[in-house]
């Protein structure tokens, strides 16, 4: 049900902006950025920083690549490609999707973390170099997609450099992580 209300918060705001484009005589309409979702209170919840001793779940690592991969690829396809291409700039062809996009795309991103998150958390190895990194990683997504809207794009760059520092952490723990690209950023959680 969740999922359906922030499917539909980007339709109502386009809608909205149309109706306003219309009757807005100077073209201001097309600079309008879309509201993004809040997070949940499930964001706001303290970190559990110990680690377990053995794996805690099973195929911990197995899910930790395939929620980091999806949330990695996510990133770069929603949102660090269109910045660096200037998408996300006023007067952009195509600004306002890419907004949605990457509005939608930001909060796959904090889902998928939070998934990964929790997988590294089950694994020892894991949880002791990748759980840190990982939670801000997960902390920032949002605020960056704020700064981005304000025209700021240094949040975008930072977690792009935490993104690869994450990624290279995992690496020389022996987990190598796939970006993938495809995933859907309109399926429900499961």
């Amino acid at each position: 049900m969740r999922i359906v209300v922030l499917l539909l918060i980007p339709v109502v705001v386009l809608v909205g902006g149309c109706k306003s484009s219309s009757s807005n005589a100077t073209g201001d309409a097309n600079q309008s950025i879309p509201a993004d979702p809040t997070g949940t209170a499930a964001d706001a919840q303290a970190e559990d920083t110990t680690c377990p001793q053995s794996n805690t779940t099973a195929f911990a690592k197995t899910k930790f690549v395939a929620h980091t991969g999806l949330a990695f690829g996510a990133f770069h396809r929603w949102l660090y490609k269109p910045m660096t291409a200037g998408t996300f700039k006023k007067g952009a062809k195509g600004r306002i999707t890419a907004f949605v996009k990457g509005g939608l795309a930001a909060l796959f991103i904090k889902r998928e973390v939070r998934l990964a998150l929790a997988d590294a958390k089950a694994n020892p190895t894991l949880c002791k170099t990748i759980s840190a990194p990982l939670g801000k990683l997960g902390d920032t997504v949002q605020s960056a997609f704020d700064k981005l809207k304000g025209g700021d794009s240094s949040g975008i760059d930072g977690l792009n450099t935490l993104i690869g520092q994450t990624e290279d952490t995992s690496k020389s723990d022996g987990v190598q992580i796939t970006e993938n690209e495809n995933g859907d950023l309109t399926k429900s959680p499961s």
